[in-house]
C-alpha cells in the first residue's frame, strides 16, 4: 500500500517547511511586505485550483485503468474512479460550504483587507500586481508539474505524484503562514485589525483570515488532510487498475513529488528574495 512514507521525497518536507517559514518571517517586517507576500502567494496558489481539475479530467479520459477482476472485460474501465479522488482536492476551491463562494474569492477578500491595512493606493496595488516577473516562471513549473497525457501512464502518475506532494506539503503550508503571520502577531496592530474586520457574503460573514485557517493550522490539518488522503487513494487505485507494479508507480510518483518540492522551494525562495530586495522601500511605506 502506498503511503506518505513510500516516497523518498517526503524526507525533504522539513527543509521545504524551513524555506516557507523564512519567507513568512520576512513578510512580517511591514504591512506592505505582508501584502506583497500574500499577493504572490494568492497568485501562486490560484494555479493549483484549476490545474487539479484539469488533471482529473485527463485521468478520467484515460483508457489505461481497468479492473482486472471485472467479469466482463469490456465493462472494466475505472479511470473515473481514480479521477474522482484527485478531483476531491478541488471541490472546495469552487464553493466553500460556509460562505458559498470560491476559495479564490476568499483569497481576494483577504488581499482587499491587507491592502486596506497597509494603506495602499490603487496605484501602489497596481505596482505590486504588475511587478514580480519571476512569478511567471514558477507558474509555468506548476503547469508542467500537473501536465499529463491520458495515453501515457508514466506521465499521469508523475503528475499525480506532483499532486500528492502539493497536498502533503499543503498540510504544513498554511499552518506555517498562520503561525508566523497571524498567531505570533495576535496581540499586535495587525492581529487586532484582523479581529476587528470581516468579509461579508450573502451566506454570512467571516474573518479575512478565514481562507488561511480553513487550509490548516498547527492544531488542525484543515481541508488538506482530506485532499492528501484522496491523492494517495488515487495512486493506490492506479496500482490496482494499471498494468504496472507498485514499485514502478511509486518511482514515477516520487519523481513528481520531487518536482513539486523543487517548485515549492523555488516560489518561497524567490518571494523571500524579492521581499529582502525591496525591504527598504516596503518599510518606508
Amino acid at each position: 500500500m502506498i503511503t506518505t512514507q513510500s516516497f523518498k521525497s517526503s524526507l525533504d518536507v522539513p527543509s521545504v517547511n524551513a524555506v516557507m517559514e523564512a519567507a513568512c518571517r520576512e513578510a512580517v517586517c511591514s504591512p506592505k511586505a505582508l501584502y506583497l507576500f500574500m499577493h504572490r502567494f494568492v497568485h501562486y496558489g490560484r494555479s493549483y485550483s484549476f490545474l487539479v481539475p484539469r488533471l482529473a479530467g485527463i485521468i478520467g479520459s484515460s483508457k489505461l485503468l481497468y479492473d482486472p477482476n471485472c467479469a466482463i472485460a469490456a465493462h472494466a474501465e475505472r479511470a473515473m474512479d481514480v479521477a474522482a479522488n484527485v478531483l476531491t482536492a478541488a471541490l472546495e476551491e469552487f464553493r466553500d460550504p460556509r460562505t458559498n463562494v470560491s476559495h479564490r474569492t476568499l483569497s481576494y477578500g483577504l488581499l482587499d483587507k491587507l491592502a486596506e491595512y497597509a494603506g495602499l493606493s490603487q496605484a501602489e496595488i497596481k505596482d505590486v500586481a504588475t511587478s514580480g516577473d519571476w512569478l511567471a516562471g514558477v507558474l509555468k513549473a506548476v503547469n508542467e508539474g500537473y501536465d499529463a497525457q491520458s495515453d501515457d501512464l508514466s506521465s499521469m502518475v508523475r503528475a499525480m505524484g506532483f499532486h500528492v506532494g502539493a497536498e502533503i506539503v499543503g498540510e504544513y503550508e498554511c499552518s506555517i503562514i498562520n503561525e508566523v503571520l497571524y498567531s505570533e502577531q495576535r496581540q499586535t496592530q495587525f492581529g487586532q485589525f484582523i479581529k476587528q474586520n470581516k468579509l461579508h457574503f450573502e451566506a454570512g460573514s467571516v474573518s479575512p483570515w478565514y481562507w488561511i485557517v480553513i487550509h490548516g493550522t498547527f492544531g488542525t490539518k484543515g481541508v488538506e488532510l482530506k485532499h492528501s488522503d484522496g491523492a494517495l487513494l488515487a495512486l493506490n487505485q492506479v496500482v490496482q487498475y494499471a498494468d504496472a507494479s507498485e514499485a514502478q508507480i511509486v518511482e514515477w510518483a516520487d519523481q513528481g513529488f520531487a518536482q513539486f518540492n523543487q517548485t515549492q522551494q523555488r516560489f518561497f525562495q524567490l518571494v523571500h528574495q524579492e521581499l529582502r530586495r525591496l525591504s527598504p522601500l516596503l518599510v518606508a511605506i
